[in-house]
């Protein structure tokens, strides 16, 4: 019999949708792979951008469209021309909030240790947004480091910032977030309103690399002027998203003229290596490592995890999100006991 899956659909902004596709295990091609999920993690950036009707990243048609995109399942059964993946194992995909799929093997991010548990290891794309960002930024044992936004992209590249040995503060209004930015090893957080005291916190030198988490034009100034000379800002945020008009200068001659800033996109990388071996932090190597730093407790899921729910109330987790009532960071959700 086919196998039956549940799969989530946004229709338009606030209309999610369950619909039921059929899988033919019977007939699976030969590089495929049947997997069932088990856990998956909402990235309430993207996710919740799409959910409320946010403009799209990229052109083309927003809706209807897929959500989700950090899943770990179990492998069920392989095609027969699958080598390094077997059933029985757990593996994490960009597969969206479904209950079953089939994936190409080439579609596998990396196969998960058996001691790492599965809801840590759905948080490990999420980790890897921030760890992009220290990669491209040169961040360095020593380097004072500022991250505006302490949502999941914010609190994440913290945690790869203070492993990597910088200094490290941020700028959050909301208490929560900013419990867990300490617990995560950040000197200190300044709200908002404080920002002059952050700026006589960090000296003449400011900072030599601020990331930019928020889509606020007012965040964005204030990284204008936290950055050092010939400092970086890094954005993992979208200046300016779901904002009629610009109220400042983003490029303003007295901060990234003057200061010879570089601005650059982070968050994404090469999927594979290649022939050469010419890029080694690529993405799956990069999980591969950053499941390792789960395993050696060098990151803990469990400071962003503010819940798990049934598969079935994801919309209820949504609205959540949006509301942010007690501060959440991010949901999983639970696919199989």
């Amino acid at each position: 019999m086919p196998i039956e899956s549940h799969t989530y659909w946004l229709e338009a902004p606030y209309q999610l949708v369950s619909k039921s596709e059929f899988l033919d295990e019977e007939h699976l091609a030969p590089d495929a792979i049947l997997c069932e999920s088990i856990i998956s993690a909402i990235s309430p950036g993207t996710e919740i951008a799409a959910y409320t009707g946010m403009a799209p990243l990229r052109p083309g048609k927003a809706y209807p469209r897929l959500v989700g995109y950090c899943n770990v399942s179990q492998v069920l059964k392989c095609g027969r021309e699958v080598t390094n993946t077997k059933p029985g194992e757990r593996i994490l995909t960009f597969s969206s909030h479904r209950s079953y799929f089939i994936i190409s093997e080439q579609d596998v991010l990396t196969v998960i240790p058996e001691n790492i548990s599965s809801e840590h290891a759905s948080c490990t794309y999420l980790y890897h947004l921030g760890y992009d960002a220290i990669l491209k930024s040169d961040i360095r044992y020593g380097s004072t480091v500022v991250v505006i936004g302490l949502g999941v992209l914010g609190l994440n590249a913290i945690a790869m910032a203070v492993n990597a040995g910088a200094n490290v503060y941020a700028v959050s209004n909301h208490d929560k977030p900013t419990d867990i930015a300490l617990k995560l090893g950040a000197i200190n957080v300044f709200k908002r309103n404080k920002i002059d005291q952050l700026e006589n916190t960090l000296g003449r030198s400011l900072a030599n690399t601020v990331i930019s988490t928020t889509n606020s034009w007012s965040d964005w100034e204030v990284a204008l002027q936290l950055s050092g000379a010939n400092g970086s800002i890094s954005v993992l945020g979208f200046p300016g998203r779901g904002v009629d008009n610009i109220p400042i200068n983003p490029l303003s001659s007295q901060f990234f003229y003057s200061k010879q800033l570089k601005i650059q996109a982070v968050g994404l990388s090469p999927e594979n290596n290649d022939s050469r071996n010419f890029l080694p932090f690529n993405e799956k190597s990069n999980l591969t490592f950053l499941l390792q730093q789960i395993e050696n407790k060098k990151l803990n899921p469990d400071l962003i995890i503010s819940d798990i729910w049934p598969w079935h109330q994801l919309q209820n987790a949504y609205d959540s999100l949006v509301t942010r009532h007690n501060s959440p960071i991010t949901y999983l959700l639970q696919w199989k006991d």
